[in-house]
């Protein structure tokens, strides 16, 4: 793309914005940097960059006119006035994923979901890794997208991205050669305006594929297994699922390619539960639709133990096992954890549901030893489950699982999945986890 001399005005300065700045300023352009928040570091980023037009605070509606094109960080929320008002005047707005898609000149593989999405890209980056090739990985998880791009020297010979429904809603034509869509639950409900929303900024993935891309699709989940009819033609459909009929699922206690024939048997896998078993196969069929060879796949898979917080065993005591996946913020990440561990099990839940409907977790929870709410959508969860099994309410982590301790029995698992977003109580879910963590060291006296 050409910026050199065009008047870019970036909307956002966290994580992201500062890579959409830095690359901006990069390839020539002039800079307006616009964020809604008075941030702490404003005179450290206005001093590193006294070229750059800085405004913090409320958004005046004719700040982004006369740019040549806005890029917008993820999360902003688009019906922002002074972005309707851009709209309106013709400029055209596009996210980091839009603006790296139209730089990058190797092959990207991308991977949304509500859940599984990291697992999954951290995974085929190892895939890529056990083959010898040089795979940046990044986008929503780690790096940003657009700082894996090399300022000089050659392009890394594979991108693989993890992408959120908010960068995927700015992307337009975003290509890249194969992609997956893991899953769908209700999540960002409210940033997005509902459920049919959120689905569709997930679909933005395929929309500029065409023939010879693959897209890998859960056929187990409701909402990708209706997508077919919505994929442009020529695109490569894989399937992964339970069923033989698929392209990767499980027979026999394997993991199975049908193109393939048998990958490597269960026992092998480090990552628990099954909807890592999930990942796993979603991750094989990337991994083949780029050409990765099987010995690298089986190389990572064997070695993959998993990332923190996703159903991370902690600790054994008196044998009860604790397990954190403080990363189960929606309904469908708990319900994956619950069916991935032999109960009986004693859950943490609770934090801000965001206005999802948790109502499924009262069926989930019928039979299970018990369940400890808490922060701001703890009475909620509480008032569900009452009468299905024991509820106890905490104020703290260190309360909660002081009263998961108590709850527990030997051969039972304390699960932290609380279904619910951290920041109610927490700086973000790895905060809520490493307090996790902490606690059950400090009640029970270990810890891995």
């Amino acid at each position: 793309m050409d910026f050199n001399g065009k008047k870019i005005c970036i909307a956002g300065m966290g994580k992201t914005g500062q890579s959409l700045l830095r690359t901006a300023l990069r390839l020539g352009a002039h800079c307006r940097v616009a964020d809604t928040r008075l941030l702490e570091d404003a005179a450290d980023l206005r001093q590193r960059y006294p070229d750059v037009d800085f405004h913090f605070g409320d958004l005046p509606e004719d700040v982004f006119l006369g740019a040549d094109l806005i890029l917008l960080s993820p999360g902003l929320i688009p019906t922002l006035p002074a972005l309707l008002r851009a709209r309106q005047a013709g400029i055209e707005i596009i996210g980091d994923i839009e603006l790296f898609g139209r730089i990058a000149r190797t092959p990207i593989v991308a991977i949304t979901g509500s859940n599984g999405k990291s697992t999954v890209t951290t995974l085929l980056g190892e895939m890529a890794h056990a083959a010898g090739l040089h795979a940046a990985v990044g986008g929503n998880l780690g790096t940003p997208a657009l700082d894996l791009l090399p300022e000089t020297g050659p392009e890394p010979e594979l991108y693989v991205l993890e992408l959120s429904s908010f960068q995927l809603a700015a992307c337009q034509r975003f290509h890249p050669r194969a992609a997956a869509i893991l899953n769908l639950s209700p999540d960002h409900l409210d940033w997005h305006g509902g459920y049919t929303a959120y689905g569709s900024a997930k679909a933005h993935i395929f929309q500029a594929m065409g023939a010879g891309d693959t897209l890998v699709l859960n056929a187990e989940d409701p909402f990708t297994a209706a997508l077919p009819d919505h994929v442009p033609a020529g695109v490569q459909l894989r399937f992964f699922g339970r069923a033989d009929d698929r392209d990767a699922y499980t027979a026999d206690d394997q993991l199975c390619l049908r193109a393939d024939g048998p990958l490597l048997a269960l026992d092998q896998l480090l990552l628990r539960g099954g909807h890592n078993t999930e990942n796993a196969l979603a991750a094989a069929l990337l991994a083949r639709a780029v050409d990765i060879p099987l010995t690298a796949i089986r190389q990572a898979l064997r070695n993959f133990s998993g990332l923190p917080h996703r159903l991370a065993w902690i600790a054994e005591v008196n044998g009860v096992n604790y397990y954190d996946d403080s990363k189960g913020t929606n309904l469908g990440a708990t319900l994956k954890a619950m069916s991935g561990l032999p109960g009986p099990l004693v859950m943490i839940l609770g934090g801000d549901a965001k206005g999802a409907d948790l109502s499924p977790l009262r069926e989930a929870c019928r039979g299970q030893r018990g369940a400890i709410v808490l922060g701001k959508d703890g009475p909620q969860i509480a008032a569900l489950l009452a009468g299905v099994l024991p509820v106890h309410a905490a104020d703290s982590m260190l309360s909660a699982v002081q009263a998961a301790a108590e709850m527990a029995q030997r051969g039972d698992q304390v699960l932290l999945s609380p279904a619910c977003a951290s920041t109610d109580m927490f700086t973000d879910y790895q905060d809520r986890g490493r307090q996790f963590a902490a606690a059950v060291q400090t009640v029970t006296g270990r810890v891995a």
